[in-house]
């Protein structure tokens, strides 16, 4: 095993990098629309009503900001751990005896449908599959998906290079 860590970006793009855009311009546009209206019944000399309009201008704004935190940044391969770095988190798995292989685009097609909802694509989720069992998503772009089975956990990860990914991940298990 290699004593430098191997990294992977994980760059936003395809259906997920358009939906965060226009679920970002959905929310904010609700922020600032009730947010005017508070500012509307203040001047108004309506106290009360100002209040209840700022909180709930809260609202989306707070779904904007919980809606990245599974966003994944970066995966990382160091001693013996897959570690994904996501937004607000991080998560660890065993990469000692893992494996992987990228998607095919049927599957990638697949999966874009059980990850897409009123013309939104998340990119991260928990999926029971008939294609591909049971999987965690956290994607970035669904153009760069690889299945990554480590330990009990069965993965569907967007490095910006799969195939550089998928090699590194080999490398890391017993015999690498």
């Amino acid at each position: 095993m290699s004593t430098e860590a191997a990294v992977f970006p994980c760059t936003p793009g395809g259906d997920i990098a358009r939906s965060r855009a226009r679920l970002r311009l959905f929310l904010w546009s609700l922020t600032a629309i009730v947010a005017l209206a508070a500012v509307g019944a203040w001047i108004t000399d309506r106290p009360g009503s100002a209040l209840v309009a700022a909180v709930v201008a809260l609202i989306p704004w707070t779904a904007w900001r919980m809606s990245g935190d599974l966003d994944p940044l970066f995966l990382r391969l160091d001693d013996g751990l897959l570690i994904l770095q996501l937004r607000r988190q991080r998560l660890e798995y065993p990469a000692f005896g893992a494996s992987g292989r990228e998607l095919t685009s049927d599957e990638v097609d697949h999966l874009r449908g059980l990850a897409t909802r009123s013309g939104f694509t998340g990119g991260s989720g928990g999926f029971d599959s008939h294609r591909l069992g049971e999987v965690e998503m956290f994607a970035s772009d669904l153009a760069h998906c690889v299945l990554v089975e480590a330990g009990e956990s069965r993965l569907v990860l967007t490095p910006d290079e799969p195939r550089r990914f998928h090699e590194a991940l080999l490398e890391s298990g017993p015999h690498g």
